[in-house]
């Protein structure tokens, strides 16, 4: 990767997390004028960004079990960590990353960045049902694009406590999603989950939550100083791990019509995606519509997703239907992590 497009990320990074995570604004900030480490990230491929990868192989190495007085700052591998803003965490980030160059450079240059963020399903809990409710028929085959390790597959296995609106979802679940509903809008919520009679992700580089190694990099991705969100994603590597979805390496144009073709024709099948389809053109959007299309002549399809129209934060999530020509309707607008959502369902086409 060119040394200016990764100090360009490492600043744009800092400003981003301003606010967001005291701890990587500050390791991003110096890291931009820190030459050997910029190095060392400059390992990331360029379609990957460098500060998600340079700062996810630490705190994987960390998560490892790596002694290292680095460890004082991550709470997720502390219980009394040290606050960045009292005491500089960068001597020591520095320090590390020098210590263990060779892995650490290893790992930015194979890994990819693949947040597996389960709050999303926040979003996805309501959409499904409006699909259901109207006239969607179940049981039902969930077909995930980008799935990296397809958590969000079990969206209907995770209760939820949307503020101010209602607890819904299974009750026993282990994971807990909580959202605040804004607007005015009233998201649909399911009495009982539907049946979900198949579950399949689609990945370029999927990751397995059984292999030791795949659920670290899943954790090693969430910032160290969002406790809750860490939590949050152990309960649901736990939750799928004893139930692994069906996970399908390959370009998610290329194999989609074999993965559909495997689903009986009985099932009503739902392509969804969250925040995937800002990483394709407009070229490779139209084949995958078109691919839609000709799928739903044999069989019901319909398509979830960020509104690829729409460049804009936060997203607006739609449900496009190919039954008697397409139709779409935008379902909602939410946060990137499922912090809030606003009920939107209108019936623009």
């Amino acid at each position: 990767m060119n040394m200016d497009q990764v100090v360009e990320e490492f600043e744009w990074f800092a400003d981003w997390a301003n606010g967001v995570t005291p701890l990587y604004e500050r390791l991003a900030r110096q890291t931009a004028r820190e030459n050997s480490l910029l190095e060392i990230a400059a390992e990331a491929p360029s379609s990957q960004p460098a500060p998600n990868l340079l700062f996810g192989a630490v705190h994987a190495l960390l998560l490892a079990g790596v002694d290292h007085p680095l460890v004082e700052f991550y709470p997720t591998c502390t219980d009394d960590a040290v606050d960045p803003t009292t005491r500089d965490p960068f001597p020591a980030f520095r320090e590390f990353c020098l210590s263990h160059e060779d892995r650490i450079r290893e790992i930015v240059g194979s890994r990819r960045v693949q947040t597996n963020e389960v709050g999303r399903s926040a979003v996805l809990f309501p959409a499904f049902k409006s699909a259901v409710d109207r006239g969607a028929a179940t049981p039902i085959a969930l077909v995930e694009i980008g799935t990296s390790a397809g958590l969000n597959l079990y969206w209907d296995r995770f209760r939820y406590e949307y503020e101010g609106y209602a607890a819904c979802g299974d009750p026993e679940s282990p994971v807990t999603i909580e959202t605040t509903v804004r607007g005015d809008g009233v998201p649909p919520r399911w009495d009982r989950p539907p049946e979900i009679a198949r579950r399949v992700g689609i990945d370029v580089n999927p990751l397995d939550v059984t292999d030791p190694a795949d659920a670290r990099w899943l954790r090693a991705l969430v910032i160290p100083d969002q406790a809750q969100r860490f939590e949050r994603l152990d309960d649901a590597i736990e939750l799928v791990a004893d139930d692994p979805p069906q996970l399908v390496a390959g370009d998610a144009l290329e194999v989609l019509p074999d993965v559909l073709s495997e689903i009986p024709d009985r099932f009503d099948v739902f392509v969804f995606s969250t925040l995937v389809l800002y990483q394709l053109d407009d070229h490779e959007i139209e084949t995958l519509r078109d691919l839609l299309i000709k799928q739903s002549q044999r069989r019901t399809v319909h398509w979830f997703s960020n509104d690829p129209s729409r460049e804009e934060t936060p997203p607006t999530y739609r449900y496009v239907s190919f039954a008697d020509g397409q139709r779409t309707r935008r379902l909602a607008k939410y946060k990137a992590h499922g912090e809030w959502i606003r009920w939107l369902a209108d019936s623009s086409t």
